[in-house]
């Protein structure tokens, strides 16, 4: 079988030349790679820091980046690392010094309603510290 770089699966899905399309795919992997600590810490403070279950009960959840739930609706979410991604590069490229560990409940739970819904339709009133009511 004669095997042509120019003909490559990375190549075709791009539509760039061989090298270039690889270093595309290495780039795109490294920036979620990068992001993957941010994802991860906002399931986390959205699931088990309480923001969905006003709203939505969890039906699974592996700890770090994967969980089922089921609106009040009845309406079921299957969400993960990859589905907050985007909400996440957009929220980092407004706040570049953030670190996972600055992502609270609260943000995470907007961030999810605004990935389900397009809108915050589930709204908690919530003290943030200080005695700030968000």
């Amino acid at each position: 079988m004669n095997f042509d770089k120019k003909d490559t699966l990375a190549g075709r899905v791009t539509g760039l030349p061989h090298n270039r399309a690889l270093a595309s795919v290495r780039a795109d992997r490294a920036a979620r790679m990068s992001l993957l600590p941010f994802a991860q810490r906002l399931l986390i403070e959205a699931v088990e820091g309480c923001g969905i279950r006003h709203w939505a009960r969890v039906e699974e959840w592996d700890g770090v980046g994967r969980t089922t739930i089921t609106d009040l609706g009845g309406e079921r979410y299957v969400i993960g690392v990859d589905t907050v991604l985007q909400t996440l590069r957009e929220h980092l490229d407004d706040h570049p010094g953030l670190k996972p560990n600055d992502i609270d409940s609260y943000f995470a739970d907007e961030a999810v309603q605004l990935l389900l819904f397009g809108d915050v339709i589930y709204r908690l009133e919530l003290h943030r510290g200080r005695g700030l009511t968000a």
